[in-house]
């Protein structure tokens, strides 16, 4: 990707935090807590989950731009219920989080554009103990961001309208 013109991955990236915002706005901070079930995430608890998915990825990225094939562990991450709880997702505000994505979407875009061949570099990836390791190109790793992004937002417009 050169300078000249933006990826349509990293285009589409970096709207996720666009579309935070227009999922969140006007609702008043009561309803970011409802749920769709029992099992469900709330709205707020989406919001935060997607903003750290991203802040993970981020760094990932970095690994990769710094020395492609370089490894990244991440089988410290389990964003289940419990690991949602300990870090406050339920009671945490939204704001801080959506403009700090859109501030990492801006900075990191603006690595990926001086950097030759950044969305081809590659990291080697170890997700659960004992699982096979695997790479992933930073192109496929911001696509499998907007993809996980589009999944739990695909939903939050419905629970929109039962919320509001």
């Amino acid at each position: 990707m050169g300078s000249r013109r933006q990826d349509e991955v990293v285009t589409r990236w970096m709207a996720i935090p666009g579309q935070l915002r227009k999922v969140v706005r006007g609702l008043p901070d009561a309803s970011l807590d409802r749920r769709a079930g029992r099992e469900a995430l709330s709205i707020r608890e989406t919001v935060h989950h997607v903003v750290e998915a991203n802040l993970i990825a981020s760094n990932i990225i970095i690994a990769a731009l710094a020395k492609s094939g370089s490894t990244y562990d991440w089988t410290w991450v389990t964003p289940n219920g419990a690991w949602m709880e300990r870090l406050g997702y339920g009671k945490a505000p939204v704001g801080p989080a959506v403009s700090t994505l859109a501030a990492l979407s801006r900075h990191l875009a603006g690595l990926l554009s001086v950097t030759g061949d950044a969305l081809e570099r590659t990291v080697e990836l170890y997700d659960a103990p004992g699982a096979p390791h695997y790479t992933k190109t930073v192109r496929q790793i911001l696509s499998d961001e907007v993809t996980h992004a589009s999944e739990h937002l695909g939903a939050l417009p419905r629970r929109r309208t039962r919320v509001g």
